[in-house]
């Protein structure tokens, strides 16, 4: 019956006269698979694996695009941080020589002092410590490089023993020691290690390079004569350029008064009051700027500065004050007091940085980029006011921030 339905079938569908003979359907096909007429002929391996090389191909440049764009937004906050606080720290400050110091030594120079002055109970002083470091680390390399052709060294156990005197234990010398003293030290370094942020290495290298400019001061400072003429000297501070006041100031010295009765009198400045304005002796050399008025004689051989007379308003350039100035005694060879002795061999060291620095390649790099990044890094305390330096020695006079040497005033 399924025969005789599928023969109905095919004779229904095709036109009269069309059936062809089964021979003739025999010569014109050939035998195939049913199913590969109504589906694609399956890819080889081969054809598959080249499919998808191609289409790698084509997607490895968009893939390669979205890598770079993820690199490039992670890199942003990289690069800020690299930027922010890897590079700087290394960013040259200072450079004697072939010896260069980075920003980051700057700072930690900085935070040493600054802890040293703190732990004596004083108050670092901020507005200048950026510049005096540099300059004092330059100073102390080019002590450190000149000691040789001086004859300095400076050993281990001269180290040693500064790192124990700058701790609080200077009474601690090397016949004193014993092991539960050096534990003591010990403890004191190791808390002020951690409380600077210094390794040891470059603790006792700052605590070595101060050591030598030290000896490179004694040494120069040995030839500066003890013995030499000098002036006794008072001063007046006046409030500004006031003529009469002078005149009035002379009037009454010529007339026999007391300069230091006068100085408590009209001077403005209150350590001058206290000491009636009595500035000590001075050899040349304290003051240069006043030393052709101290020592200086005119056309006709006459002091400057005439012995028991006022002279005219002068103007202390460093301190921007006007007042007076009376030399009470001359002494054509007197020995110098600590004091101006002191300032003396300040000058003789600074004479000798000055050779030398002609001699070496010195560089000191500064800016307000650097300057606000120093102070940042050192997280300078403000809790209590910034101090007046201290700088006074016997004899009335002190260094200025400019590192001039002037006459001290107390306001």
């Amino acid at each position: 019956m399924s025969e005789n339905l599928g023969q109905a079938g095919v004779e229904g569908t095709l036109p009269s006269g069309s059936m062809p003979e089964s021979s003739d359907i025999d010569q014109t096909m050939d035998p195939v698979d049913d199913d590969s007429i109504w589906t694609p002929r399956d890819q080889t391996r081969k054809e598959i694996m080249a499919a998808k090389a191609d289409q790698s191909r084509k997607n490895r440049p968009w893939i390669l695009a979205g890598v770079l764009i993820l690199v490039g937004i992670a890199a942003i906050p990289a690069w800020a941080f690299i930027n922010e606080f890897v590079l700087p720290p290394r960013e040259l400050a200072v450079r004697v020589e072939d010896r260069s110091y980075t920003r980051g030594e700057v700072v930690d120079f900085i935070r040493f002092h600054q802890r040293l002055t703190e732990e004596v109970g004083e108050v670092f002083n901020i507005g200048s410590s950026l510049f005096q470091s540099l300059q004092t680390i330059s100073e102390n390399e080019m002590a450190f490089q000149g000691a040789p052709g001086l004859g300095i060294t400076v050993s281990d156990l001269e180290i040693d023993y500064e790192v124990r005197r700058l701790l609080g234990y200077g009474y601690l010398t090397e016949e004193h020691r014993t092991e539960s003293s050096d534990a003591q030290v010990a403890e004191a370094q190791f808390q002020f290690l951690n409380n600077v942020g210094l390794t040891e290495e470059r603790y006792r290298e700052i605590i070595q390079k101060g050591l030598f400019r030290k000896r490179v001061r004694e040494r120069v400072g040995e030839n500066v004569p003890r013995i030499q003429e000098q002036v006794h000297v008072y001063r007046i501070i006046l409030h500004g350029f006031e003529p009469d006041v002078r005149n009035r100031i002379a009037q009454r010295v010529n007339g026999g008064e007391n300069f230091s009765d006068l100085a408590f009198e009209y001077s403005v400045d209150s350590e001058v009051r206290r000491s009636g304005g009595d500035e000590g002796w001075l050899p040349a050399g304290v003051i240069p700027e006043f030393d052709p008025l101290f020592f200086g004689l005119d056309d006709e051989g006459n002091r400057n500065l005439p012995i028991g007379k006022v002279s005219e308003i002068v103007r202390v350039q460093a301190e921007g004050s006007f007042g007076v100035l009376y030399v009470a005694e001359y002494l054509p060879a007197r020995e110098i007091d600590r004091g101006p002795l002191e300032l003396l061999k300040d000058a003789a060291l600074t004479s000798w940085f000055n050779e030398f620095r002609a001699q070496v390649e010195v560089e000191l790099i500064l800016n307000s980029t650097i300057a606000d990044w120093v102070n940042e890094q050192v997280k300078l305390s403000r809790a209590l006011p910034t101090p007046e330096p201290d700088n006074t020695f016997d004899g009335g006079f002190m260094i200025d921030e400019s590192g001039q040497l002037v006459p001290a005033t107390r306001p």
